[in-house]
């Protein structure tokens, strides 16, 4: 996998653990077992095969075939682990990956007027927030039900409804 394919971000590493290669991975998906013993997933352009994964913390402790001492796993620290998009799984009818997000127009629905596109989607623990560029000028919106009135990808559209104290 070459760095100018397109890739889902199922993970990131955040640190090596113990002695024996293992690696503690923020989860960031929905579907946990992505990391079940003999999947693979990619590493900084490296594939690997889970040998071994517990769920800690909120996130996952993982062993891969071949990683087997600390000093082998601690360059792994801070990389996304990835599929390639075609891996995607189906999200129901409301969900979106970010991935589907980005370059969508964000429009005011008060009075149909453009705000600019998505650049990114910032991840908190309240909510995601999109962070919409136009022109000079960058807008942040939370996605929020209250805020985000629908989402279109086929029409390439994300419909908000900001409050009027909103500068965007």
């Amino acid at each position: 996998m070459t760095d100018a394919e397109p890739a889902l971000r199922i993970g990131r590493v955040l640190k090596a653990h113990g002695v024996k290669g293992a690696v503690r991975v923020e989860l960031l998906t929905d579907f946990p077992d992505r990391f079940a013993p003999g999947r693979e997933v990619d590493i900084a352009g490296r594939r690997f095969i889970v040998a071994r994964a517990e769920a800690l913390d909120g996130g996952v402790l993982v062993s891969f075939q071949g990683i087997d001492d600390r000093s082998a796993a601690e360059p792994l620290t801070g990389e996304y682990c990835t599929l390639p998009l075609a891996e995607a799984r189906q999200l129901p009818a409301d969900r979106f990956y970010h991935f589907q997000l980005i370059g969508l127009t964000v429009i005011d629905a008060r009075d149909a007027r453009a705000i600019g596109q998505v650049a990114e989607v910032l991840t908190y623990e309240a909510n995601d927030v999109l962070r919409v560029t136009g022109g000079e000028r960058e807008v942040l919106i939370p996605m929020v039900r209250s805020v985000v009135r629908s989402i279109r990808p086929a029409e390439g559209a994300i419909m908000v409804d900001l409050p009027e104290e909103s500068e965007a």
